[in-house]
């Protein structure tokens, strides 16, 4: 009798077991399906790595983004989903590959200043963020450091920063303002001052997009370029095939070269693109080094820096 009872209570014990693993694994997963669905679906935070965004944002800074009124961006690789992702990198280089997601629409678009988080088009195991200056279907170009778009000069923020040397000093000084900050100076103070341009040898060792336009365009003087935009023409020649043709191979996955001085190509692109720069304008790797930014790689707006 005893060992019957003895053997009922383990067979219950038993039967218990399988639920209470089941239990546990409840507990532990549910925080991380509902971590990966508001991180993917709603909002995500990012930190900030680097000054090019300063006065606006500054390293160390997080920052909430906003994925959904923009439209959410479905991971492809198991990497890039939320919470998760870590546990998937891998030591094959994944560093160039471009459909990375499943755009869904969103109910809001981007709009001209949005600072935005966004993959990097040159290293896609990383995140940027940058201000949107340039919308699909715009002509963009700089000026002394001035954006013209559509003829127009845009706004010049209070955060904008710029290098200036300080003709004051014994040795050549370099100091960072914020366009608040320079015409907080005194006027004494200001004329001591003088912004770099693309000729003080520090800038000249940033990259220019596309690289044939190296020793014609400088950061502080770039352009004109058209922004592409889903639907529209662009007429590809010999002069402008060199900004496109990186878009249309890797992006748009179509493959159009020019073999003649005198050919030209019409191409209506599928997707939209974007211009982006850093708030840190002579300090910021931006679209002016590597070029236009596809919308399916944009996660979402700032928000809020926490």
């Amino acid at each position: 009798m005893y060992n019957q009872l003895v053997l009922k209570h383990v067979n219950i014990k038993q039967r218990k077991s399988p639920y209470r693993i089941l239990k546990y694994v409840y507990i532990v997963l549910l925080p991380i399906v509902f971590a990966i669905a508001v991180r993917t679906f709603l909002w995500d935070i990012y930190y900030i790595p680097s000054s090019s965004m300063e006065q606006t944002l500054f390293p160390g800074d997080y920052v909430v983004v906003n994925k959904v009124s923009y439209g959410v961006k479905l991971p492809k690789r198991l990497q890039d989903v939320p919470v998760i992702g870590s546990w998937f990198k891998t030591k094959i280089n994944t560093e160039h590959q471009y459909k990375l997601y499943y755009p869904l629409k969103g109910y809001k678009s981007f709009k001209r200043h949005d600072i935005v988080v966004f993959k990097s088009v040159t290293n896609n195991n990383k995140f940027l963020i940058k201000r949107i200056v340039g919308l699909p279907g715009d002509t963009l170009s700089l000026k002394d450091t001035k954006v013209i778009v559509n003829n127009n000069y845009l706004e010049e923020k209070p955060e904008y920063s710029y290098m200036y040397s300080d003709s004051s000093k014994a040795f050549a000084s370099l100091k960072i303002y914020a366009n608040k900050d320079f015409e907080a100076l005194a006027p004494a103070a200001q004329q001591k001052l003088t912004k770099l341009n693309s000729n003080t040898p520090s800038l000249r060792g940033y990259s220019i997009f596309p690289f044939k336009k190296q020793n014609q365009w400088t950061r502080d003087n770039y352009g004109p370029v058209i922004i592409p935009k889903k639907g529209t023409t662009i007429s590809l020649t010999k002069a402008n095939i060199a900004i496109y043709a990186s878009l249309i191979k890797y992006y748009e996955q179509e493959d159009i070269s020019l073999k003649h001085d005198n050919d030209q190509v019409n191409y209506t692109f599928k997707q939209n693109y974007y211009f982006m720069l850093g708030d840190n304008r002579h300090n910021s790797i931006d679209s002016r080094s590597y070029g236009f930014v596809v919308e399916s790689y944009i996660q979402g707006k700032m928000v809020k820096v926490i």
